[in-house]
């Protein structure tokens, strides 16, 4: 059998499925549940016993991931939250990976188990990605909220490394670890693995702004990228913009809604992790549904004077829909912390 490298294969398969309009990956959230309370997280508003009771069964999860493949998509990300919550997360893994997807995890790592590792020798996932923000007890559990958090993340990662189970570790840069980056980058390049910090943090899934409250000044932000030799942008999924068209009169000028889609606990398929209303559910739905309504999502044209339709160094912004409406209310509004950002940009490449 002649072999093929994977980068190859990637894409050709995606070329395949865009020539027939049709989605590569998926984003599914299986939880909300997370042992952590981290204070910039988005998504820790429905950490609770009451959000947590309508999340979906095995059974429903089970429907909807055959629903996805029938789509196309190979792709399939497990995110919450925190996948590993789950009771049934084994059950949901195993079948997906015989399913035939290729399937990455995105987890603090705090609830992987010895059980989970021994299943992960046997049945490798794509990789596992861990969120790691701090690399002393002290930082870590400032951010996380919870004793004792950090020696369980230690421990996942030791056991992932011991075990060859291919992973990656991402830290979301605060002003609480901040100062802490230079260890983080040392610990992390002494595992092998590449450093992978991300400056940016918009506000809570029900519009709460805590998280807002921690970002690092626009200055550092572009201070943290020089000197780590990083791109936020690309890190957040944003290096895809328009840049041939500065001014325009569309409101979404990303890639959302194109090659991905994203899935709440509830069976809920959304454009993207911000945009999540209009949505189409699952278990009565079909995929082709949700892609029928974000092509018109995403044909949106500006219905109000927002000097962002005029900017011209909007696709230079981190600012989008998604995230002026989590934190303005109004996704056409202007969101100062990002129009700064974006002004700095613009000079140091003017």
């Amino acid at each position: 059998m002649r072999e093929i490298r994977y980068k190859d294969f990637s894409l050709k398969r995606h070329q395949k499925n865009w020539r027939k309009d049709r989605p590569n990956s998926c984003q599914f959230e299986l939880t909300f549940g997370c042992l952590l309370h981290c204070r910039h997280c988005y998504t820790d508003c429905y950490n609770n016993p009451k959000d947590l009771k309508k999340e979906l069964s095995t059974d429903q999860i089970i429907s909807i991931l055959d629903k996805v493949y029938d789509s196309g998509v190979l792709w399939l990300c497990f995110t919450g939250g925190d996948p590993f919550a789950r009771k049934d997360f084994l059950k949901i893994y195993a079948y997906a990976k015989k399913k035939g997807f290729i399937v990455t995890i995105f987890s603090s790592g705090a609830f992987i188990t010895q059980e989970i590792m021994d299943y992960f020798k046997k049945l490798k996932p794509f990789c596992v990605e861990l969120t790691l923000n701090g690399v002393t007890q002290r930082t870590y559990e400032a951010i996380s909220g919870v004793k004792a958090s950090f020696a369980k993340v230690m421990t996942a990662i030791e056991s992932l490394k011991a075990a060859n189970i291919p992973f990656k570790i991402k830290t979301q840069v605060t002003k609480q670890n901040i100062r802490e980056l230079d260890k983080m980058r040392a610990f992390v390049e002494d595992l092998g693995l590449e450093f992978r910090p991300s400056t940016m943090l918009f506000a809570r899934l029900n519009r709460d702004p805590t998280p807002c409250c921690l970002r690092i000044e626009p200055e550092e932000v572009l201070a943290v990228d020089g000197r780590f030799h990083i791109s936020s942008m690309d890190e957040e999924g944003l290096s895809g913009r328009n840049h041939k068209s500065k001014a325009t009169a569309n409101l979404f000028n990303c890639s959302a809604g194109i090659d991905t889609f994203h899935i709440n606990p509830y069976g809920d398929m959304f454009l993207c992790s911000t945009v999540r209303e209009p949505s189409v559910n699952l278990l009565d739905n079909e995929v082709a549904d949700g892609l029928k309504l974000f092509k018109k999502i995403i044909r949106q044209r500006f219905k109000t004077e927002s000097k962002c339709q005029a900017c011209s160094r909007r696709h230079l912004c981190y600012s989008c829909p998604g995230r002026a409406y989590l934190e303005t209310g109004n996704p056409e509004a202007q969101v100062e912390y990002f129009c700064k950002l974006a002004h700095l940009i613009g000079y140091g490449r003017s």
